[in-house]
C-alpha cells in the first residue's frame, strides 16, 4: 500500500495482534510446507527485531550469519537490512539471497534500505520486493516505533523531494504521542573511522540536524563491512555491515564520537519495550558484544538502571581572559573526563579527570592560543558519553 505500512491499528485487518498464524503458499500445483508468523504487536507490546547489513547474499559468509540469525528465539517481528542484499544485483544472486535467508523470511517480513549494489539493477529491487511509498525511500510502523528508510543515492538536500518527505515524516512522528521511538536506516554512515570510508559529509550537514531536532533514537547504516557505534549529540549511529561481505579490518584513529568498533561477521538483535530500546551485537559464533540500552529522552551507553545522566551547556567564552566554559549537570555522582576536539577530529586538550557529585559543575579551557573555528566539548562519564559543539570567534576584544 502507498505511504506507511505495518501500522498495527490498520494493517492485516482480521488478524489479532501479536498472535501466531500458520499459512501455506500455493502456485499452480506447488504448495509450500506449513509455515508460521506472528502478527504485528500492539502499541504497548514488547517486540524484537533483527538488523543486519551487507549480506552479499551470494557469499558463504552470509550463510553462516543467516544460520545464526535463524537460531534467534523468539523469532523477530521484522528483519531490517541496511542495504546491499547482493554483491551485483543479478537475478541469480537474488535467488541465492532468498534461498540463504529462507528460514527467516518464512517467519518475518524483510525491509531493506537501498545500497550501492542494490541500485545496480532497480528492476529486480522492484520485482522481488514489495515496499511502501516509492520503494526507494519509505516508512514502516511497528508497535510504538517508526522506521524511516532513506536512499543516499537520490538527492536529500534541503528542498529535494526526499528531504521534504523525511521532514514531513519526522514532524508527524513528533506530533503523535503513541510513537515512542524513531529509527532511521541509510546505507552510507554519517560517521566512520574505517579506512575504507570516511563517512557521508552530506548526511552530517543536512540530515543529522534533523535527527537531533526530532529525537531520532538510532541511525542504522551499512556500507562499511564491520561494526561501529558512534554517539553524536544524543543520537546513536550504528554501522552494521558484517552479514556476509569481505570484512573491512583497517581503522583510522578513534574520534570523540567513537564508542565501540570491530570487524566481524555479525548482526544485531534489537528489543523494543515501552520507552526502552536494547541492542546487542551477535557474532557468528553466538558471542555478544556492545550492548546498548537507550531510554527515550536519555542518552547512554551500556546503561544501568541507575543511569547517570549528563546535560551539557556550553557558555560564551570570556573575551577578557580567553576562557572556554562548559557547565555540566549530572544526576548521580560519577567521574567525568572532559576533552576538546577541533573540527578535524583532533584532540586539542584533555582536562584532568574529576569526581563530582550530582548537580551543576563548571569546566574551563584556556583558549588564548587557539585559532577561531568550530570545536567540540566531549564528556565521558561512567557508562555515558556526550558531545556538544561551540564556536570560537576572534573579535576586537578577544574570543567569544
Amino acid at each position: 500500500q502507498p505511504g506507511r505500512s505495518m501500522d498495527p491499528e490498520r494493517m492485516w485487518v482480521g488478524l489479532a495482534a501479536d498472535t501466531v498464524y500458520h499459512y501455506r503458499v500455493t502456485s499452480d500445483a506447488d504448495t509450500t510446507p506449513d509455515a508460521m508468523f506472528r502478527s504485528m504487536p500492539g502499541r504497548t507490546t514488547r517486540f524484537r527485531l533483527i538488523v543486519f547489513g551487507d549480506p552479499h547474499g551470494d557469499s558463504a559468509n552470509n550463510q553462516l550469519v543467516a544460520d545464526r540469525m535463524a537460531q534467534v528465539s523468539p523469532s523477530p517481528v521484522l528483519l531490517l537490512c541496511t542495504g546491499d542484499l547482493t554483491a551485483d544485483s543479478r537475478h541469480s544472486s537474488y535467488r541465492k539471497f532468498f534461498n540463504t535467508e529462507r528460514v527467516l523470511l518464512a517467519k518475518s517480513p524483510l525491509y531493506p534500505a537501498l545500497g550501492n549494489h542494490d541500485i545496480d539493477s532497480l528492476n529486480y529491487w522492484y520485482r522481488f520486493l514489495v515496499l511502501p511509498n516509492n520503494e526507494r525511500f519509505y516508512s514502516v510502523e511497528c508497535g510504538n516505533s517508526v522506521f524511516h528508510f532513506l536512499n543516499p543515492y537520490e538527492s536529500f538536500l534541503p528542498g529535494s523531494g526526499q528531504y521534504q518527505w523525511l521532514l514531513g515524516e519526522l514532524r508527524s512522528d513528533s506530533s503523535r504521542p503513541e510513537i515512542r521511538h524513531i529509527f532511521v536506516f541509510v546505507h552510507t554512515p554519517a560517521f566512520s573511522t574505517n579506512v575504507v570510508y570516511q563517512g557521508n559529509a552530506d548526511i552530517r550537514q543536512h540530515l543529522c540536524p534533523l535527527f537531533e531536532r526530532y529525537g531520532v533514537d538510532i541511525v542504522f547504516s551499512g556500507h562499511v563491512h564491520a561494526y561501529e557505534h558512534s554517539l553524536v549529540n544524543g543520537v546513536h549511529y550504528l554501522t552494521t555491515g558484517g552479514a556476509g561481505a569481505s570484512l573491512a579490518t583497517g581503522w583510522n584513529s578513534v574520534q570523540p564520537w567513537t564508542v565501540y568498533r570491530e570487524a566481524s561477521y555479525h548482526f544485531l538483535v534489537v528489543e523494543v519495550g515501552g520507552d526502552t530500546v536494547v541492542t546487542n551485537g551477535v557474532r557468528v559464533n553466538g558471542s555478544g558484544f556492545d550492548t546498548l540500552v537507550h531510554v527515550r529522552g536519555q542518552v547512554g551507553i551500556n546503561d544501568t538502571a541507575a543511569m547517570p545522566r549528563l546535560s551539557l551547556i556550553p557558555h560564551a567564552l570570556n573575551p577578557a581572559i580567553g576562557t572556554g566554559v562548559l557547565w555540566v549537570e549530572t544526576v548521580l555522582p560519577q567521574t567525568l573526563r572532559v576533552s576538546v576536539f577541533d573540527a578535524a577530529g583532533r584532540e586539542v586538550v584533555q582536562l584532568p579527570a574529576r569526581r563530582i557529585d550530582g548537580g551543576v559543575h563548571r569546566f574551563c579551557w584556556q583558549t588564548e592560543l587557539q585559532p577561531p573555528g568550530i570545536y567540540w566539548w566531549y564528556v565521558r562519564g561512567e557508562s555515558m558519553a556526550r558531545s556538544v559543539p561551540f564556536s570560537l570567534l576572534r573579535t576586537g576584544f578577544g574570543y567569544r
